[in-house]
């Protein structure tokens, strides 16, 4: 009963910002929007803490069921919502679609919760939470080539301003500010993306060690399986994210704006190519993706 309460009342809480943000088609005040990122940061808040209450009593509980891995994406995904609504524009109705995707994974969690069972295996724990880990890390990648593409944009309109050429018919580009906001916010979707994407991979990574076998007749196998902190992906995915921590913190560097942050995004968009396709096309050998089988008969756990 306590579980439910706790549930209707962060849910509550997110459904009232969404009405706030919703208000902003009939209100213009300034106040909607501290009203709107208050709730959500209140709703986070209240979340945090039953989550955490989760965790105390068992540490396993929010990953080893389906209510609680839905329960813990949804908060994964409102911590992103609201970095993203203080970050941006306050105009930007960025709430209007970051909190219905809250508010549906909460009652989806909601609906497993007169069933709280452990998940029949651990197998099934690591699909879960990989299909997730390769959902955000998709989601960054594509707004990772959205600000690749602004950056060509304001470097080809940059060298054309400066060689004073006119703009060729049918090809029109975005003034440099333009270039330059669009550049700014997909990088500002992408880094959290990218961020809980490798870090899911990372601990889906290490939870999987124990999962291959360790016979001496597997043991060959299993060692194949085992994704090192070495491995090509692993190396490239890092020197992304570093570099695209690098152009966040150039948003508020005047001197590291403009021609340096759509380089740096290039060399951000590199390391993308090379990780997604790259390691493969060089032949370069990962344990990325590998299957290992167990011979527990639980069924086969999937590295990230």
């Amino acid at each position: 009963m306590i579980d439910r309460l706790s549930v209707i009342c962060f849910a509550g809480t997110y459904a009232l910002a969404l009405a706030a943000e919703l208000a902003r088609f009939a209100v213009r005040a300034p106040i909607r929007w501290y009203v709107a990122t208050g709730l959500t940061a209140l709703g986070w808040l209240v979340q945090t803490a039953y989550l955490a209450n989760m965790a105390i009593k068992d540490p396993m509980a929010p990953v080893s069921s389906a209510f609680g891995s839905v329960m813990l994406l949804s908060w994964i995904v409102a911590m992103i919502g609201l970095y993203l609504i203080v970050r941006s524009p306050r105009p930007v109705a960025l709430g209007v679609f970051v909190l219905p995707l809250v508010l549906g994974l909460v009652v989806g969690a909601g609906l497993f919760a007169p069933r709280q069972a452990d998940w029949l295996d651990w197998g099934r724990t690591i699909q879960f939470w990989g299909a997730v880990h390769g959902i955000f890390l998709t989601g960054g990648a594509v707004f990772t080539c959205v600000a690749f593409f602004a950056g060509l944009m304001y470097l080809a309109q940059m060298r054309r301003l400066k060689a004073k050429r006119p703009p060729r018919t049918g090809l029109a580009l975005p003034s440099l500010e333009q270039s330059e906001r669009i550049n700014r916010g997909a990088i500002a979707v992408a880094f959290p993306l990218l961020t809980f994407g490798l870090l899911i991979g990372v601990i889906l990574s290490l939870a999987t060690r124990g999962e291959v076998p360790v016979d001496p007749g597997t043991r060959a196998r299993a060692a194949a399986h085992v994704i090192r902190w070495t491995d090509p992906k692993v190396v490239s995915a890092l020197g992304m994210w570093l570099v695209f921590a690098v152009l966040l913190h150039a948003r508020f560097r005047p001197a590291m704006r403009g021609r340096s942050m759509m380089v740096l995004t290039i060399v951000a968009f590199g390391f993308l190519v090379f990780t997604w396709v790259g390691v493969e096309a060089l032949r370069l050998g990962t344990a990325h993706g590998a299957v290992a089988s167990r011979e527990s008969g639980t069924g086969g756990a999937r590295t990230p």
